[in-house]
C-alpha cells in the first residue's frame, strides 16, 4: 500500500494542512478546503490524480497549534465514517486512513 508523508512542522493554519493534502494526492485546483469535499473525491473517487489505497501519515503534529490539530483529527475520523459509508452503499472498501504522528 502507498504512503503518503505529510510534514506538519511548519502548518500554522487549517489550510496549510489542505495545501499540503490536496497537492500530495493530486487534487484539482478547484478542490474545496473542506471534509466534505474529501470524501467526494478521497472516498467517491474519479477527482484526484491519486487513488486508493494509500496512508496518509502525518508527522511532526505534535506541536500544530489545538485547532488545527482538531481539525486534522476531525477530518480523520470523517473519512473513516466516509469509508463505512461507502461499505455499506456499494459493498466494497475503499482502503484509505489518516495516520498522524507526533
Amino acid at each position: 500500500m502507498r504512503t503518503i508523508e505529510l510534514d506538519a512542522t511548519k502548518w500554522k493554519t487549517m489550510l496549510d494542512f489542505y495545501h499540503a493534502l490536496l497537492a500530495s494526492i493530486g487534487a484539482p485546483k478547484w478542490h474545496s478546503e473542506s471534509p466534505d469535499a474529501l470524501i467526494d473525491s478521497v472516498i467517491w473517487g474519479g477527482i484526484n490524480a491519486v487513488e486508493p489505497p494509500y496512508i496518509i501519515r502525518i508527522f511532526g503534529a505534535a506541536k500544530l497549534q489545538k485547532d488545527v490539530r482538531d481539525h486534522v483529527e476531525l477530518v480523520k475520523q470523517v473519512l473513516a465514517e466516509g469509508r463505512v459509508d461507502y461499505q455499506n452503499r456499494r459493498g466494497g472498501d475503499v482502503e484509505v486512513a489518516i495516520e498522524i504522528e507526533s
